[in-house]
């Protein structure tokens, strides 16, 4: 097994896939199990992670798209570096300021929850909060404090369950409190905080493909219509409205900031999503069978080791200079057809090709080492 840019494009284009397929599951499936999803993105993962090139991989060349811009890719740029280069040092980049911004933010909220003001003396949040932590069975200390900072319930610790609330929520009825509360502490029970720790995370890191953000989307709406259903399970229709009327009375209220790193009651999410969610609320529905849920883990498995099968490689077009691997030498000579030779490229670059596919660039150095040494080298720059 060997790796080459051409593994690598490859890892990026079938992970790529992959974690699409699991974001759709999740968000148009009736709850799709979470089981099944961990694995979809645990192949993903590992596809991305394990670019390799298997010798029995069929080679599929492509003759239009992808020779172009392996070409543009060797092409220098600023200060005599590629684009290729050019591009692995934005990714890094990228990645480095939105690691940063989120350490910033991780901060910024450790801030928030030192200055919220703790409700230890508040009779009707302490008869509420331990009423449902009665019901789910949380025997867990848990700390509520009140902040100007949201305008919706935010589940923000980590380590250190706390539940931040606005102010203006004191003010609420009590049953409303109640599922508020309910829904926060469900969201501790199911570790919901590292699952959504994780995806900012990933996203930091591949920030460049919206894959990623869509799957992050459809995961978090996943997560907040799970934590509806199991706070909705033992309630009553009374419950029920009263549940979805906070709701209601968050996203009607004057929005304040935003925080991805805490899962909050109430968010900005699409108009189709509120639909669904209340819907899901009032009329439950049924998981994916067993036997669904296996089936669509044995081909997932499958098209997972079918991906390393073949590969893409670009094609080698003949042109003026090079007809069918015949063409002009370096010295002037004609050369009969040849598996393997070297193509030297415009900016002292060399692509190298075996059986009429390209393999990749080489620079100078390197074509005067096994097993590139001998090799005929044609000209491509001849004429410019």
């Amino acid at each position: 097994m060997t790796i080459s840019v051409f593994s690598v494009v490859m890892s990026i284009v079938c992970s790529s896939m992959i974690l699409f397929s699991a974001g759709y599951l999740v968000s148009h499936a009736k709850r799709v199990r979470w089981e099944l999803i961990l694995l979809i993105l645990l192949l993903g993962f590992a596809r991305l992670i394990l670019p390799v090139e298997i010798r029995s991989a069929r080679e599929i060349a492509t003759r239009t798209i992808y020779p172009y811009v392996q070409q543009a890719a060797s092409q220098e740029t600023f200060l005599g570096m590629t684009v290729a280069r050019m591009l692995m040092i934005l990714w890094a980049a990228g990645m480095g300021f939105l690691l940063l911004r989120f350490l910033g933010k991780r901060l910024a909220l450790r801030g928030i929850i030192r200055y919220a003001k703790p409700v230890e003396d508040d009779e009707l949040i302490r008869t509420v909060a331990e009423r449902a932590k009665k019901r789910l069975g949380f025997d867990k200390e848990v700390r509520i404090a009140l902040t100007e900072e949201f305008s919706t319930a935010v589940s923000a610790g980590f380590s250190k369950p706390i539940i931040l609330l606005p102010k203006e929520m004191l003010n609420y009825p009590e049953m409303e409190l109640q599922g508020i509360l309910t829904h926060e502490l469900i969201h501790y029970l199911r570790g919901d905080m590292g699952k959504q720790w994780a995806l900012n995370f990933v996203q930091c890191i591949f920030w460049w493909n919206p894959v990623v953000y869509y799957l992050k989307r459809c995961v978090v709406e996943m997560l907040e219509l799970e934590c509806d259903e199991r706070a909705c399970r033992d309630m009553d229709e009374e419950e029920k409205l009263a549940y979805l009327e906070a709701i209601q009375r968050v996203l009607t209220s004057d929005r304040r900031r935003e925080f991805d790193l805490g899962l909050g009651y109430g968010k900005n999410h699409s108009a189709e999503f509120l639909k669904r969610r209340f819907h899901e609320v009032l009329e439950p529905v049924r998981r994916h069978s067993n036997r669904a849920t296996y089936l669509l883990a044995a081909a997932s498995i499958a098209l997972f080791c079918f991906s390393y099968s073949f590969i893409l490689q670009p094609k080698i077009e003949p042109t003026a200079v090079i007809e069918d691997g015949k063409g002009t030498l370096l010295d002037g000579s004609e050369s009969e057809e040849q598996e393997d030779f070297l193509v030297k490229l415009p900016g002292g670059t060399y692509l190298y090709v075996s059986g009429m596919v390209s393999k990749g660039i080489l620079k100078e150095e390197d074509i005067i080492k096994p097993p590139y040494l001998g090799l005929p080298i044609y000209d491509s720059t001849k004429g410019d």
